[in-house]
């Protein structure tokens, strides 16, 4: 099995999907209850299995969690790009089509850094597949509130996963949180998205068991006991996020140089270092290759195919075209491995601490924390 079972009861898709179903009366995998508006809180990074370890700095967030007892996996790819695709849209990687970190484009052989620009190489309506929940709620005569800093307003990534929702940049939780408030009493029924991402780029800096990521949990968790009841008493809190954390240190990193035989007949790399997707100039050569990585990784990673990785279903349901964009070769790595691709691989990425994007319980299990009228 190439996702190991966790203990979530819950997807990452079904979270803004029920927000939206409560707004409108209706059941939903949450099960919450009928409310006016709901806001969702993402905190990047956030994993339930680094909340737990630290519960100490969180008492607050801890005590809100326990009430209620959910955690949700977010699926594979563990990464950012892809998991708040399948937060906003309500649908798996392999059916909204942002199934990595970076991926190769088809048709032209480029690289795509979904976290940078996708324009001219594709459209934006079509390589994101999916309606959003957003979108949705607008079909329904409700509004959306989308947050997070300035910076992402016009970026190709917000167009696209936010569609539907009105884009606000703040500079602060507090901010935010003051935001969706006016929101809401400006509004019968709303949805609003709150962003925080200062936890991930903490641990990707100095690592999730570090000082500093537990200053940020405690700022956090200080942030949301004071403001999570600005919202409103008909107004539901969902607390999340969008991936755990593996704190990786050097000599666990593995650097690919360009003479190396493991990189005889790539074309190209993407993915990210606990999930690097390579794309190969000759599928003949594919299982020297495979049998190649496997020698060298052992029991730190698997080594699959791309119709292994979409046949054991772990980005669900694959829509057409999609399997294309995939790498011929994934590398799922487990334990504290990470690798790099030495001829594009920048020396700040290789100086990250905290990582993931693999398969890992740890890198898929997510706190689902109810607040507000939710509570």
């Amino acid at each position: 099995m190439l996702l190991a079972p966790i203990d979530a009861s819950l997807r990452l898709a079904d979270v803004m999907p029920s927000c939206l179903a409560a707004i409108v009366g209706a059941e939903n995998p949450l099960g919450l209850s009928t409310v006016t508006h709901a806001a969702v809180v993402l905190v990047d990074g956030m994993g339930a299995a680094n909340l737990r370890e630290h519960a100490g700095h969180a008492r607050w967030l801890m005590q809100a969690w326990r009430a209620h007892g959910l955690s949700a996996d977010v699926g594979f790819p563990s990464t950012t790009a892809s998991a708040l695709t399948t937060l906003t849209t309500g649908v798996s990687a392999g059916e909204h089509g942002i199934v990595g970190y970076s991926l190769r484009e088809p048709a032209s052989g480029q690289i795509i850094n979904h976290l940078k620009d996708w324009a001219p190489l594709v459209e934006l309506d079509s390589w994101q597949r999916s309606t959003t929940v957003f979108q949705r709620a607008k079909s329904q005569g409700i509004q959306s509130l989308s947050q997070g800093e300035p910076r992402f307003a016009n970026t190709d990534f917000t167009k696209a996963v936010w569609r539907g929702a009105e884009f606000q940049g703040a500079r602060s939780l507090e901010e935010q949180f003051h935001n969706a408030q006016n929101f809401f009493d400006a509004t019968p029924q709303g949805l609003a998205y709150l962003y925080w991402p200062a936890l991930d780029r903490t641990g990707h800096g100095s690592g999730s068991e570090s000082d500093s990521w537990l200053h940020r949990l405690e700022e956090l968790d200080a942030q949301l006991a004071e403001y999570s009841g600005l919202l409103g008493p008909t107004a539901g809190l969902v607390i999340t996020a969008d991936h755990g954390m593996i704190d990786v240190p050097d000599h666990d990193k593995m650097v690919i140089e360009a003479e190396s035989p493991l990189l005889e007949g790539v074309s190209a790399w993407a993915g990210e270092p606990r999930a690097p997707q390579i794309y190969l100039s000759s599928a003949a050569k594919r299982d020297n290759f495979v049998k190649a990585w496997k020698q060298v990784v052992g029991d730190r990673a698997q080594v699959v195919t791309r119709e292994e990785l979409i046949a054991s279903g772990a980005l669900g349901e694959v829509a057409p075209g999609v399997d294309k964009r995939l790498g011929d070769i994934v590398i799922l790595c487990e334990g504290s491995l990470a690798i790099y691709h030495g001829p594009t691989a920048s020396a700040q990425s290789q100086t990250m601490v905290g990582q993931h994007g693999s398969i890992t319980p740890r890198e898929r299990e997510v706190p689902v924390i109810l607040a507000g009228a939710w509570a």
